[in-house]
């Protein structure tokens, strides 16, 4: 099985995580997963373009900061990645207040 293995709060059936993702407005992306047992859903993260785009910057820095032997160049380089990694919590933070249902 693939997935974290989770127990649902609603029906207490144990099962791994299978992420799903749906298209809300614009271009924000809702990732989530149900409950095989009682349906319930778990809104986990949203997502829209720039925070995509700013995944995948970071992504990229990690590959670098990996390929580097130099440790004044790499504690750079992980502060970067640690600002850019803190601007896109408080992005996602941000749509989950927006887009997650009460």
């Amino acid at each position: 099985m693939n997935g974290m293995p989770v127990k649902c709060d609603n029906c207490k059936g144990g099962f791994h995580i299978d992420l799903q993702q749906r298209r809300l407005e614009n271009s924000v992306e809702e990732t989530y997963f149900i409950c095989p047992y009682c349906q319930t859903e778990y809104p986990s993260f949203y997502t829209d373009t720039a925070v995509r785009e700013k995944q995948r910057s970071i992504s990229k820095l990690r590959d670098r900061f990996a390929a580097l032997k130099n440790h004044a160049k790499r504690d750079v380089l992980q502060e970067r990645i640690e600002r850019e990694q803190a601007e896109v919590k408080v992005l996602m933070d941000e749509m989950k207040l927006k887009y997650k249902p009460v």
